[in-house]
């Protein structure tokens, strides 16, 4: 798995403290005197960390800067877990599906989608129902762009697609500061990552789980 120094290589931790502090300097680069200002250091420290490496000592200091705090991972994990419960549900292997999920569209197909932001040089991954011009303006909001977009067959299952990316994007992914995205500002990454495609993901989930209700048995007379 990739390490965080290795995902702020190649002045990628530029992008990332340019993103978080909103430290838009000329070029697409950060600019280095506001985060000089944030860690108390000259701005050609901050430059030499972003063209040489990340220090040891300053590694911990920058993962609680840049990436999700603690509370928001361990609430993903949570909504992992009740998402793939709800799809045991469905399954007809759970307890009976819930009626405000009907009518909140839940078991309608949802897509899924990756969004780039090129002047942030960032992605997020956002869902929605299926169909419509309203569905995609939401996708798109922000002035992002959709670069890859799947269907999956209700709501729960695409948010399981979304929190396993999230999951497997770990070092790569940059907090963002409230506001600066309508939706997602904790759920960005570094465009330059890599990861799976969202047809792999519906393809293959890390727990597999029945897509129909299973078949009654026979029994004899």
């Amino acid at each position: 798995m990739t390490t965080l120094e290795e995902a702020w290589d190649d002045r990628r931790l530029g992008i990332a403290l340019m993103n978080r502090l909103g430290a838009f300097g000329r070029g697409g680069r950060v600019d280095a005197r506001v985060a000089a200002a944030m860690f108390e250091v000259a701005p050609d420290t901050v430059r030499r960390w972003i063209r040489q490496g990340v220090p040891r000592g300053r590694v911990a200091q920058l993962r609680e800067l840049l990436m999700p705090p603690a509370a928001v991972l361990e609430q993903e994990r949570r909504d992992l877990a009740n998402a793939r419960e709800a799809l045991w549900d469905i399954s007809g292997r759970g307890v009976p599906v819930a009626e405000e999920w009907r009518k909140n569209g839940w078991l309608k197909p949802h897509a899924l989608a990756i969004v780039s932001f090129g002047n942030r040089q960032l992605c997020t991954a956002r869902l929605g129902l299926v169909g419509g011009a309203r569905t995609m303006a939401r996708l798109q909001g922000d002035g992002g762009e959709i670069v890859e977009i799947e269907e999956f067959r209700n709501r729960f299952a695409a948010v399981v697609a979304r929190l396993e990316l999230l999951e497997d994007l770990g070092p790569w992914r940059v907090s963002l500061p409230n506001g600066a995205l309508k939706r997602g500002h904790t759920q960005a990454w570094l465009a330059a990552a890599p990861r799976p495609t969202l047809e792999e993901l519906r393809r293959h989930p890390k727990v597999k789980i029945p897509v129909t209700k299973p078949r009654r048995r026979k029994t004899d007379e």
